[in-house]
């Protein structure tokens, strides 16, 4: 197979022996965002292969995995990009198996919305037994519910099983214990703890012999459940329960009240402060009804975060400086404090605008009535804004650059050139 993903030419030259464990599941939890602008029937099938072709063009950094099953998608509209993304991939030397989750769809309302943001109710931790076991919130429900529903498609590894009835079939055939690591960023680091904690207290059901060690890489997520959730989980994981965390990123202060309330002057006094984002602060201390959330792992790993300087532009409004900080210390600042090259060089998230926004700006502009000449020059302007933004990055996501391929349709091969 030869790769169509452009990755970073500094990770692919990095070798397996020089990452540890923090720096490599990193870069596998970034994975499963390559379905992320994908939309159709067949989102499961070129995700698949998108990961595929990842996999293979990082055996250098990574070692030499295989994609074993999915990945599998959740859309909330059929048709629609997927709300919900996971795979599972085996390493070829030693065995291990890798659960990645995907965190949120940039394009997906239905992630923001039914997820991230549905944390004003709880649902009780309904697996295990025995003792307190505490809640979770509904949005981390709602995610939780979705992948295990998962069941990949025709044509796509592990195809009409779901996650459980697949691990059944494969640790039926093991004889010895196999580590098993579930790993998510943003979001997916909200639903990995869940799904591992899902996987452990149901691991009798589909791991009779119970060969499967768990364990658990959480980056960037906010808290998936209230505080006596936190001390179960810890509890049932130990030393094998990972949070790795940027205290700059907004989103690890989610959805503890106070943690909630530093984030007015979280990037204080380097940045100016604002209204704006005080009231979206206020908002989604709101949101979190008082409930007593708490993160997950009492001994987390705290990364060195610090303010990018390099995306600080003193003539920009306040606003658009600390939102540009929120995109950058959520993403791209955890491969740089990781010390790990990050997966592209260029912003695809930022790309895809600029394919778009310049047309975008002249429709807009045009049907408000403004004068055709002057209405070009503003979508020409926006457009060189996006694509300069493109190229810093500010707001990175591994969406790659692929090409069409043998067996694509007209559509498909369009929506590939394009992601």
């Amino acid at each position: 197979m030869t790769p169509t993903i452009k990755f970073n030419p500094q990770l692919c030259a990095m070798s397996e022996n020089s990452l540890d464990l923090a720096q490599r599941n990193l870069v596998l939890a970034f994975l499963p965002y390559l379905g992320s602008p994908l939309s159709g029937l067949e989102v499961s099938r070129k995700a698949s292969r998108l990961v595929s072709e990842a996999l293979e063009a990082l055996q250098g950094p990574l070692g030499p995995w295989r994609l074993l099953w999915g990945p599998g998608t959740f859309q909330a509209v059929p048709g629609a990009v997927p709300a919900n993304t996971m795979f599972v991939a085996e390493h070829g030397r030693t065995g291990e198996l890798f659960i990645s989750i995907a965190g949120t769809n940039p394009y997906s309302p239905y992630a923001w919305f039914a997820e991230d943001f549905h944390v004003d109710e709880t649902s009780d931790w309904v697996y295990g037994s025995g003792g307190k076991r505490g809640a979770i919130s509904m949005g981390t429900l709602t995610g939780l519910r979705a992948l295990q529903g998962m069941v990949p498609p025709r044509q796509v590894p592990g195809a009409n099983l779901s996650l459980t009835r697949f691990l059944e079939g494969y640790f039926n055939k093991r004889r010895k214990a196999v580590p098993v690591t579930v790993a998510g960023h943003s979001l997916g680091g909200a639903l990995a703890p869940a799904a591992a904690l899902w996987l452990l207290d149901t691991q009798a059901d589909w791991d009779a012999r119970l060969r499967a060690e768990i364990s658990v890489y959480a980056y960037a997520g906010p808290s998936p459940g209230d505080a006596v959730f936190a001390d179960y989980i810890e509890k049932r994981f130990g030393d094998r329960l990972h949070r790795i965390y940027n205290p700059k990123d907004v989103v690890t202060h989610a959805w503890d009240v106070a943690d909630l309330s530093e984030l007015k002057a979280l990037y204080s006094p380097e940045l100016m402060r604002d209204p704006l984002w005080d009231r979206a602060v206020d908002f989604l201390i709101t949101a979190s009804k008082g409930i007593d959330y708490k993160q997950i792992d009492s001994s987390p790993v705290e990364l060195a975060g610090r303010i990018k300087q390099e995306i600080v532009f003193r003539l920009a409004p306040p606003i658009a400086n600390l939102v540009g900080q929120l995109l950058y210390q959520h993403t791209l600042a955890y491969f740089e404090l990781l010390e790990v090259a990050f997966p592209e060089k260029r912003s695809a998230l930022g790309r895809r605008l600029s394919q778009q926004s310049g047309m975008l700006a002249r429709q807009i502009l045009s049907r408000a009535g403004v004068w055709s000449p002057v209405s070009m020059l503003g979508g020409l302007l926006v457009k060189a804004f996006t694509e300069t933004w493109s190229h810093m990055p500010m707001a990175p996501s591994p969406i790659p650059e692929v090409g069409p391929q043998p067996g694509d349709t007209a559509g498909e091969a369009a929506e590939l050139s394009t992601a």
